[in-house]
């Protein structure tokens, strides 16, 4: 429960405010509108969730891990993509935290958590990005969270990561495929 909590946290949290491991070899993705594409770490990974209409992706990692076997979870992990719109009513642009603090405040304290790394950002023309990644430091619960934000005031998209195991190879795998997203023109 805590970590779909979690989760749900990251991906709430960001649009409110706006597999394998090792060296396999990835694979594109394009979404079928072509709004954007993301290189995903291996072949392994599936595509659990798409929808074109509301802007909302989900791609997963098969459970291989004993971690996740453990928990009782299907997925070693979980890649959520969100196309934002201002429109829509999901872009909360004024609430994109560009400072850690306003990160960590923006999370609350309901989950035990570190943060790892944090970029924030807004340039002259009003493109507010982040981009950030979290660890579990609670007994209960391991893994991690990466997202990226990147939106002006009218849209943007945020990808979020969560890897539901303490492997550190299977973050940077996570945290390349967020890297790779293109959104289109």
């Amino acid at each position: 429960m805590k970590r779909k909590i979690a989760l749900i946290v990251a991906a709430v949290t960001a649009v409110t405010m706006l597999g394998g491991c090792g060296g396999s070899k990835g694979y594109d993705y394009t979404a079928g509108d072509g709004s954007f594409s993301i290189t995903l770490p291996s072949e392994d990974w599936e595509v659990t969730s798409e929808d074109d209409e509301s802007g909302m992706y989900v791609f997963s990692l098969p459970a291989t891990s004993d971690s996740a076997v453990d928990t009782g979870l299907d997925s070693d992990a979980v890649i959520l993509y969100f196309n934002l719109s201002a429109e829509a009513g999901s872009l909360g642009y004024d609430t994109i935290p560009t400072t850690e603090e306003a990160l960590v405040e923006s999370l609350g304290d309901e989950l035990d958590y570190e943060v790892l790394d944090f970029e924030g950002d807004e340039d002259e023309d009003g493109v507010k990005s982040n981009y950030y990644t979290i660890k579990f430091v609670d007994d209960t619960m391991e893994g991690y969270i990466a997202s990226k934000t990147v939106a002006n005031s009218e849209e943007g998209y945020i990808i979020a990561g969560e890897v539901l195991s303490s492997e550190e190879d299977l973050l940077e795998d996570v945290k390349k495929a967020i890297e790779s997203v293109e959104k289109a023109e």
